[in-house]
């Protein structure tokens, strides 16, 4: 079983008091630019990768030697090494290099917003008892004196860590997203009758909810194969993000895992449309079977066991129904 160390890194804000009349609310200027903004979260996100600790077989992997070896953090869908993949598929100066250097930006820009979105939503799937916790801990003083006062505490805090880890993914995220434009630009020069340019061309207009290009772009990749991975992907996030039909979306995803048990990417969408904290534990229980050290496992799971846990221990009911 490998040891991990998951550190929540502080996204820091610089406030300065300004002159207010007496008997005045207090007036602070808030110091957010985008440069300290973008400094402070790739801060952050440094932090976090730097103490993950991985098992020896994923840990190889941090510095990539080969396309091989790419592929392979592709396929696990190592979130945590994406950044030194696609710096080194860049080296490659290759056809095939340059296309998984824009898979790897497409996917860490659009890995990011998702935990993003999904670190945001936890408060709300629990957001009961995280309303007791608020309120419990009230009077407890500085240090929590029962097992419930301390299980409290615990939610409280991975749910205000999750929101500022969401903040950090949102400000970096977008940045991927164009770095992997400007190759797939380059493909569609290069290879444009390439079903693979299709495909990462398609990737790129569904994130940005551009749907008369993905249709168009769709077309070219479905021209001659309509079976693969990436293809299925993408039709089950259309029905989420173009249809609002997250229902056939997650149906349609958990079809891609029947045809491809490994799908992680698929599995990780799953975990994205759950609506309640017994659906997310479980679609996230999935994720960790296949690979344990998922960053959403990461991220996600001391939310979820705290929520579970003081559920056990107020009345050993379920957290919530189906």
């Amino acid at each position: 079983m490998p040891t991990r160390h998951l550190a929540f890194g502080v996204i820091l804000s610089t406030l300065v008091a300004c002159g207010a009349p007496p008997r005045a609310a207090p007036c602070f200027a808030v110091h957010t630019g985008p440069e300290l903004r973008s400094s402070d979260a790739s801060k952050t996100l440094d932090e976090l990768a730097r103490d993950i600790r991985l098992p020896p077989e994923d840990e190889a992997l941090r510095n990539p030697r080969s396309i091989a070896d790419v592929r392979a953090i592709l396929r696990r869908d190592t979130i945590y090494f994406f950044g030194n993949a696609a710096a080194f598929a860049r080296t490659l100066k290759t056809l095939e290099g340059r296309r998984a250097e824009a898979s790897l930006e497409l996917f860490l820009g659009e890995s990011q917003l998702v935990a993003s979105q999904i670190l945001t939503t936890q408060a709300a799937w629990v957001g009961g008892n995280l309303r007791i916790a608020r309120a419990s801990l009230a009077s407890e003083g500085t240090t929590p004196s029962t097992d419930r006062a301390r299980m409290l505490s615990q939610l409280i805090r991975a749910v205000e860590e999750g929101n500022k880890i969401a903040d950090a993914l949102g400000i970096a995220a977008p940045a991927h997203v164009a770095r992997g434009a400007e190759v797939i630009r380059g493909l569609r020069a290069e290879a444009p009758e390439d079903p693979r340019t299709s495909l990462l061309v398609a990737e790129y207009h569904r994130l940005r909810g551009e749907w008369p290009e993905f249709d168009l772009a769709m077309k070219t990749a479905e021209r001659t194969d309509r079976t693969q991975r990436p293809l299925c992907y993408l039709r089950a996030m259309e029905q989420l993000e173009r249809f609002r039909r997250p229902d056939l979306g997650a149906r349609m995803l958990r079809d891609c895992l029947g045809k491809y048990p490994k799908f992680v990417r698929a599995q990780a969408a799953l975990v994205l449309m759950a609506t309640h904290p017994r659906a997310a534990s479980r679609e996230l229980g999935k994720l960790k079977e296949m690979n344990e050290d998922h960053y959403l496992v990461m991220l996600l799971e001391p939310t979820i066991a705290a929520d579970q846990e003081l559920q056990r221990m107020q009345d050993g009911t379920a957290p919530d129904a189906p």
